[in-house]
């Protein structure tokens, strides 16, 4: 078994506020120093020469330079795993914005135990309190998505309708849904809360924004994925809208 982390970093992004004090390498070294002995793939899509430098003194096994866009780049690391997964290989996508605790990889492998895909961010916009944008599904609810909980051997665990594009699961499963996942291909713009509610066979949301039924019908026959969250979660989104005081506290943000 190999344990890969598929990494990509852009000079130019969505506009959203984001922690100033953190830059995009020190969440990559953050996460390098965290993630020893995995793998580093990186995919470096319209990345500006002063960083593309900082990217080539990395020890990366493999560093592409693109000029894809989001969904486009994304496709082209997911290629370069397909080229290389192994059943019970473990692959880690992770976006430049993203700050984890030590704890990140040893959750990672326990959760893939028992779900098809994991994530170490619990989204605040699962939940009630949030103070950024709601997910559809945690709407229909009181105070969060329907959720189920299990217990594992070192980490507590529930299930998700969505994520964001950090995510782990294991080489068969990103092997068998390929075929979903190369949307991103041809995709603009979002595509994450799509993929994810697709595959974990959510029910349809007849709303502008989340009109999904033709990725729903086209992929009706695929089995139902279970997306497992962390909890309390181990890594962080560093957009501003959705932290907390207390995450900012337990991950010693310098903010």
């Amino acid at each position: 078994m190999k344990k890969y982390v598929l990494f990509r970093i852009s000079s130019k992004g969505y506009p959203k506020i984001k922690v100033d004090t953190l830059s995009k390498l020190d969440c990559l070294f953050n996460l390098m120093s965290i993630f020893k002995g995995w793998e580093f793939i990186c995919v470096a899509d319209n990345c500006d020469e002063s960083l593309l430098a900082h990217l080539k003194s990395q020890e990366f096994s493999i560093l592409l330079e693109t000029n894809l866009g989001n969904p486009g780049s994304f496709w082209r690391l997911y290629e370069v795993a397909l080229g290389l997964a192994k059943n019970k290989d473990i692959f880690y996508f992770v976006e430049d914005d993203y700050w984890h605790l030590p704890q990140a990889p040893t959750a990672i492998i326990e959760g893939l135990q028992y779900f098809d895909y994991v994530t170490s961010y619990d989204h605040p916009d699962k939940y009630r309190e949030s103070n950024g944008v709601l997910n559809p599904y945690a709407k229909l609810n009181q105070f969060s998505e329907s959720t189920q909980v299990v217990r594992g051997n070192a980490f507590l665990w529930r299930t998700s309708n969505s994520t964001t594009m950090t995510f782990g699961l294991l080489g068969k499963t990103l092997i068998a849904d390929a075929d979903i996942w190369s949307m991103t291909s041809y995709r603009k713009g979002d595509y994450d809360f799509e993929i994810f509610s697709t595959l974990t066979k959510q029910a349809f949301l007849l709303r502008k924004r989340y009109l999904y039924l033709l990725s729903k019908m086209k992929f009706f026959f695929k089995p139902k994925r279970y997306l497992g969250v962390c909890v309390p979660g181990l890594s962080l989104h560093l957009e501003i809208a959705y932290l907390s005081r207390k995450d900012i506290e337990r991950f010693q943000l310098p903010i």
